[in-house]
C-alpha cells in the first residue's frame, strides 16, 4: 500500500523519519501522489493527543517514544504542500499538524520547570525529553539534539503551514513557541560547549 519502507530486518516497517525523507525525494522526482498518500496513511496512527509513533508495521503503531517523530511528520506535511500547493489537502490534514504542535509544546514544557533551572540539569532546560531516537540509546533514553533539531524544523514548517491556511493567530502563537524553543536549544548547546570544553 502507501507505506514507505527503508529496508529489511528492523527497517521492514515504516519509520516516519525515513518515510518523510523518502517522500521528500519522491516529491523532487515528480511523484506527489505517492508522497501525499504516505502522509495520509501515516497520520492515521497519530494519537488523539498528537503523539506521532516512530514507526508502524503490520501490528500497528510502535509504542516506543522517539521525540524526533513529531517534527518529521510536520516536515512531511510541509513538503507535500510546498510541492503540490494543494490547499484543499492541507485543509483536510491540518488537524494533524495542530495535534503534533500541541504535543511538542506539552513535552518541551516538561523541561521548562524549576527543576531544570538547577545547575546540574540546566543543560536540558527547554529541550524535548529523553527518548531512544537513535539505536545507540536503546538501553537508556537520553536527551538528544537530534530530537531537538527535528522538532525545531517541524515548528518552522508548522508556522509556514498555519500562514498558508490563513490562520494568522495560530501562526503567531506557534512563532512564539518556535522562537522560545530555538532559544532554549541554542542556549543548551552553548552550556554544553562551555561545560565540556568543546570549541
Amino acid at each position: 500500500g502507501p507505506a514507505l519502507r527503508p529496508g529489511t530486518r528492523a527497517y521492514a516497517r515504516s519509520w516516519i523519519r525515513d518515510g518523510a525523507m523518502m517522500a521528500a525525494a519522491l516529491l523532487r522526482m515528480g511523484h506527489p501522489d505517492e508522497a501525499r498518500a504516505y502522509a495520509e496513511w501515516y497520520v492515521r496512527f497519530q494519537s488523539p493527543e498528537g503523539r506521532v509513533p516512530c514507526c508502524v508495521d503490520r501490528r500497528g503503531a510502535d509504542p516506543v517514544v522517539e521525540n524526533d517523530s513529531h517534527g518529521e511528520l510536520l516536515y512531511l506535511m510541509a513538503e507535500v504542500w510546498r510541492y503540490t500547493r494543494d490547499d484543499a489537502w492541507l485543509g483536510r490534514v491540518f488537524l494533524h499538524v495542530e495535534a503534533a504542535v500541541s504535543w511538542i509544546d506539552r513535552e518541551r514544557s516538561r523541561r521548562r520547570t524549576e527543576e531544570y533551572r538547577a545547575p546540574d540539569k540546566r543543560i536540558f532546560f527547554g529541550l524535548m525529553p529523553e527518548s531512544i531516537s537513535h539505536e545507540g540509546y536503546s538501553a537508556k533514553p537520553v536527551h538528544s539534539y537530534w530530537d531537538d533539531f527535528w522538532t525545531l524544523k517541524g515548528l518552522k514548517d508548522a508556522v509556514s503551514l498555519a500562514n498558508a491556511t490563513g490562520r494568522t493567530g495560530l501562526a503567531s502563537r506557534w512563532t512564539a513557541i518556535r522562537d522560545e524553543f530555538s532559544r532554549d536549544v541554542y542556549a543548551s548547546i552553548d552550556r554544553v560547549r562551555q561545560t565540556r570544553g568543546i570549541d
